[in-house]
């Protein structure tokens, strides 16, 4: 199958025009940003499949293809990752395909096409079932990708799904009429409103889409302030927390500094209260600093405490707990509460371990607490990472241990979040290096919004280390804090362009309508006006034919009377002069002959003349053409005219003229055939004696066509034409450039033809000229008695020579 140029031309227009403007549509979008307040492609695409066909769906598909894939779509590894991320654009462009495709069907078949759109009832179907019902579509299909796609959460979905028909619904309804008024037919309505609806609807999308803009910012504003405002309470809470655990262990520090020996029983009364008011502690112990000289008899003393065997312990690199090896001193946990839950812990030897002896010693060279870096405790039987934070005890100068906090990161933070929202809310804790490492995590996101709206991020004090906080919101959190007010620009301001643009389309239609009826009275005022005209003329050349008529009917009789009379007085003469010559005397008949012969020349004279005469009175008389008389029947029109021209051949042939015929075979009209024979014969006299200089051949051609209403005769040479002058007048009675020559120039004849053609067949006749072009008489004949052509005839006869 071939592409026409035009065709490919219209394909990549329709393709880069929908990626232009949706991109620039995009720049509108309001977070998560998969909508927005005007889609001009989804009029791009009714438009272009309207005006062009269906055949241009994929068109549409590609440019939505682009303009959603644009930026999303992974390269570079594998064709498999490539597919993952086209499926969620490509679905969409089939939503967007399928809409035009579908919104046209719907247009045609409620509406129709050719599109006016210039009644009430056609600009509510066009509103409600095209911008309305066929939008519904991309959007449902749309939002469902994007849903089962994971982007977009279930609680969101609502929103977006009525940001997307809205957005689509205006597009359509604002963009596709502008298309419409320079591209649509009928082109007579459409180009009538070029110079008001683009304008007005164009500033109308505007306001709207700044207002929708401006509530939609204020609204993320808004919400993002109700996020800044709970961001800061959850890190206020979490730093409060971690305050008050912090104190606890100062405390404990404070109460071994103090006192000058502490029991098991002591130790666990003094924390109990502590770990009560803090669950967040995976423990407090107390770790003291033994010699190795001390450890048998510390081994037996913490195995009776425990009543069971107790010895000092370190884990190796595989994480195995063994039996702590010989080394000069050691940092065992003497005291852990509660004991439930640390009874693994139990004289672990502490400074085994390479992350927690580096924190022990900057926490025994400073005097301040330092905390480990994070590490899986012994006592964890999860997959938590914990962290402990040591406070040194020193009396007179000597390290004699360390109270450590045992911490659990995810019961710590969940501690410090208890009775806190986190609907729509990410929060992650991180060290802060240069490679940070995540200590925890708290999602509020449902698994099918993953996308990061708001985030903030602050930093926490643990010990001598330092802590990130992040905080991040997401589409549930615009879900739980959205208002109304957005939903309620989208829905006033299509409510406004709807009806702005129904009844701009009414009114522009109505005055459309208005202006061609104005145009038809104003063409049948002047076709009445012509009537009148021709009514007067008719009504003039009547009365000059009445007048004519008894002018000649008046001069007839004496005239008569005066050529029998006259006749007579020429036989007496004729008769006297034979008698004449039987006269004897020669002179005397010399005289009467002489005489007698002025007598016969005068009686010559006055009969030629007046014979003349009388052949003018009866020319006079025909130019009363007598209605009641008028012969009408049907005639093959070529056959007839043919006839005619036979007949005239010698004459023109006399003169050396070429006479061209030019007629279909297939036309019959109703007539009066002799009034047409008087006007091709009177036509043609006046051609012969007055179109060609003396000596001249010429051609005349004589050529039939049809028209809308009208047969169509056309009677031309190419003579020395008439001057403007002289062809304003050549139809007036008595007018004439060749006065006194002969009878044939008394000036009747070509106003006979005006009057047969006006009055006897009902026509039109006109005529143009150029001075040494020729000229060109035009009858229109009426059409409204025609027959069918009879079978066998031919449909077209060449033009041929007569």
């Amino acid at each position: 199958m071939q592409i026409s140029k035009a065709s490919l031309q219209v394909f990549v227009l329709t393709a880069l025009g929908y990626f232009l403007a949706g991109r620039l549509a995009l720049l509108l979008a309001i977070p998560p940003g998969y909508a927005t307040a005007i889609w001009p492609s989804a009029g791009i695409a009714l438009a272009v499949i309207l005006l062009h066909g269906y055949r241009f769906w994929p068109a549409v598909a590609l440019g939505s293809f682009a303009v959603n894939s644009y930026g999303a779509l992974v390269w570079g590894d594998g064709i498999a990752a490539w597919a993952a991320s086209a499926q969620l654009p490509f679905t969409i462009a089939l939503g967007a395909a399928l809409q035009a495709v579908v919104s046209v069907y719907l247009l045609r078949r409620f509406i129709g096409y050719p599109i006016t759109l210039d009644t009430s009832s056609d600009v509510l179907k066009f509103i409600v079932l095209v911008c309305g019902g066929g939008s519904m579509l991309n959007a449902s299909v749309g939002t469902a990708a994007l849903w089962q796609a994971g982007a977009l959460a279930a609680g969101n979905i609502p929103y977006n799904w009525f940001t997307w028909w809205v957005g689509d619904g205006l597009g359509v309804m604002l963009v596709a009429p502008l298309i419409f008024v320079y591209r649509a037919q009928p082109r007579g309505i459409w180009r009538s409103r070029n110079r008001v609806l683009p304008w007005v609807l164009l500033l109308a999308s505007v306001v709207i889409v700044l207002l929708y803009v401006f509530a939609s910012r204020w609204e993320l504003a808004r919400q993002e302030m109700a996020f800044e405002r709970h961001a800061e309470q959850l890190y206020q809470r979490s730093d409060a927390v971690l305050n008050s655990y912090f104190e606890s262990l100062y405390a404990a520090q404070a109460f071994f500094v103090s006192s000058s020996e502490v029991t098991p029983e002591d130790f666990r009364r003094f924390v109990q209260g502590a770990l009560q008011r803090n669950p967040g502690f995976q423990g407090i112990a107390w770790n003291r600093v033994i010699a190795h000289a001390e450890r048998g008899e510390l081994e037996r003393l913490m195995s009776r405490e425990l009543g069971e065997p107790v010895v000092f312990t370190e884990v190796d690199r595989n994480g195995t707990r063994m039996r702590a090896s010989r080394r000069e001193s050691y940092v065992v946990i003497r005291y852990i509460q509660p004991l439930s839950n640390n009874r693994r812990a139990y004289g672990y030897d502490i400074s085994s371990n390479p992350i927690a002896r580096n924190a022990l010693m900057k926490a025994a060279t400073s005097g301040e607490p330092s905390a480990t870096a994070p590490i899986r405790l012994i006592q964890e039987r999860g997959q938590q990472l914990g962290e402990v934070v040591y406070f040194p005890v020193i009396k007179s100068g000597a390290l004699e241990g360390y109270i450590a906090g045992v911490f659990r990161l995810g019961d710590l933070m969940s501690a410090a979040l208890q009775g806190e929202s986190l609907q729509g809310i990410s929060l992650r804790l991180l060290s802060a290096e240069s490679e940070p490492q995540l200590l925890f995590t708290a999602d509020g996101r449902e698994s099918d919004g993953k996308g990061e709206i708001f985030r903030r991020v602050w930093e926490l004090g643990f010990a001598d280390q330092t802590w990130r906080l992040e905080i991040s919101g997401n589409q549930q959190f615009l879900v739980d804090s959205r208002s109304v007010m957005p939903w309620g620009v989208l829905a006033t301001g299509l409510l406004f362009v709807g009806l702005l643009g129904m009844s701009l389309l009414v009114l522009t239609g109505a005055k459309y309508r208005s202006d061609e009826s104005g145009r038809e009275l104003a063409e049948t005022v002047k076709q009445l006006r012509d009537a009148q005209g021709q009514l007067v003329e008719a009504e003039k050349l009547a009365a000059l034919g009445g007048m004519v008529a008894g002018f000649a009917h008046e001069l007839n009789t004496p005239i008569g009377i005066a050529i029998t009379a006259q006749s007579t007085f020429k036989a007496d003469l004729e008769r006297l002069e034979a008698f004449t010559e039987l006269m004897p005397d020669e002179a005397d008949k010399q005289r009467r002959n002489a005489i007698l012969l002025r007598m016969n020349e005068a009686a010559t004279m006055v009969l030629d003349n007046l014979q003349r005469a009388g052949n003018l009175i009866g020319s006079f008389k025909q130019v009363s053409v007598d209605q009641s008389s008028e012969d009408r029947r049907l005639i093959n029109l070529h056959d007839y005219l043919h006839d005619v021209l036979l007949h005239l051949s010698p004459s023109y042939r006399r003169a050396g003229h070429e006479v061209k015929f030019d007629c279909p075979r297939d036309i019959y009209i109703e007539t009066v055939p002799g009034g047409l024979t008087q006007v091709i014969v009177n036509l043609m006299n006046n051609a012969l004696s007055h179109a060609f200089v003396a000596g001249q051949q010429g051609r005349i051609t004589l050529s039939v066509e049809r028209a809308k209403k009208a047969i169509v005769l056309r009677f031309s040479d190419d003579g020395q034409g008439m001057v403007d002058a002289v062809r304003e007048r050549i139809f007036e009675p008595f007018f004439t450039t060749r006065r006194g020559s002969n009878a044939a120039s008394a000036g009747l004849g070509l106003h006979m033809v005006y009057s047969i053609v006006r009055q006897q067949l009902d026509g039109e006749i006109t005529v143009s000229s150029t001075p040494g072009e020729g000229s060109i008489f035009t009858i229109n004949l009426p059409v409204s008695l025609t027959a069918a052509v009879p079978s066998g005839k031919a449909q077209q006869a060449p033009a041929r020579h007569i």
